[in-house]
């Protein structure tokens, strides 16, 4: 009898345990965030998912915005973390300032451990933010043809692109107008290979997604005969398209990462613990079939994170 009791008092003090940490937890709703495209949607919601799996309070905020928007955000502790990149942050809040200009040798930028490095310090030290471990995937900024117009034009680089134009050859570019304005966009292209898009030759979408872009490109509108493209686009095997290869280093590594407000972590310094081991499983090929699932196979982002989440085995 006294055994019993005394099961049954440890039972009723481990429940009262769990129910006090999922009290705690749900003291402060994490934010979560992310940018409009397709793969920004998937990581965030694996974020939520795997937040709410482990008793957190969560409040979806994906689908906030464009890269300004969602950093501002998040600056401003309107939202608790977004999956960033880090060649997002390392060419448009870095590049640019003088003193950390200094502090990123060349090349930096095309390096994966670097960038990060560099990004995550910085970011630290200034804002406040932390970035978790980045993934081993690269959803760099590409250019994407039709494999007919590669082979017609022997189209292999972004080199024998440049050449092509430079020569007189016809095109027009489907473009997201972020990709249009960023210094790690199209004029990032142009200054390394040296060429140069006339206005004639974009088409200039506003707030576009590659899986826009892309659909430009295999439907032929308005002339379109190169589309912008991410590296871990599902849609890219679909169409059966040629991303053109990048080997100059025109872009830098696209490593996608969560980053929190510092706030957030050192309150629930676990939460570094519950995300690291998935972002590990995030390599270009797997989330180029995670994108593929939501843009080729019309399937709910919600749906495409849990499954992701099971199947590793993060949630039951």
């Amino acid at each position: 009898m006294k055994r019993l009791t005394a099961i049954i008092l440890a039972a009723a003090m481990l429940a009262g345990g769990l129910a006090f940490a999922q009290t705690y937890k749900n003291d402060a709703p994490i934010r979560v965030g992310s940018k409009q495209f397709t793969e920004q949607i998937v990581l965030g919601k694996v974020i939520v998912e795997a937040l709410k799996a482990n008793g957190y309070q969560v409040v979806d905020k994906t689908n906030l915005g464009g890269t300004a928007v969602v950093r501002k955000a998040l600056e401003a502790g309107e939202i608790d973390v977004y999956p960033n990149y880090t060649g997002t942050a390392i060419s448009n809040w870095y590049r640019d300032v003088p003193w950390a200009n200094k502090s990123i040798p060349a090349g930096a930028s095309g390096n994966a451990y670097q960038s990060y490095s560099i990004v995550s310090s910085l970011d630290a030290a200034l804002h406040d933010l932390v970035w978790l471990e980045p993934a081993p995937a690269n959803n760099t900024y590409a250019l994407a043809v039709t494999a007919k117009f590669a082979k017609e034009h022997d189209l292999a680089t972004v080199a024998d692109l440049a050449k092509y134009i430079n020569g007189g050859g016809q095109v027009k570019l489907a473009t997201g107008d972020e990709f249009a304005q960023r210094p790690d966009g199209i004029a990032s292209f142009e200054k390394t290979y040296g060429f140069k898009f006339k206005e004639s030759q974009l088409l200039v979408i506003a707030g576009a997604t590659p899986a826009q872009t892309e659909q430009a490109l295999a439907n032929g509108s308005n002339g379109v005969n190169i589309a912008m493209a991410y590296g871990t686009d599902g849609a890219l095997k679909a169409y059966n398209f040629v991303v053109l290869k990048d080997p100059d280093g025109a872009q830098p590594v696209f490593a996608p990462t969560p980053v929190f407000r510092g706030a957030v972590i050192r309150k629930y310094p676990e939460i570094v613990g519950i995300l690291n081991p998935i972002w590990a499983k995030f390599t270009t090929e797997e989330l180029q079939n995670l994108n593929a699932k939501v843009e080729v196979d019309g399937q709910n982002a919600d749906q495409v994170a849990k499954d992701f989440l099971k199947q590793y085995g993060f949630i039951q």
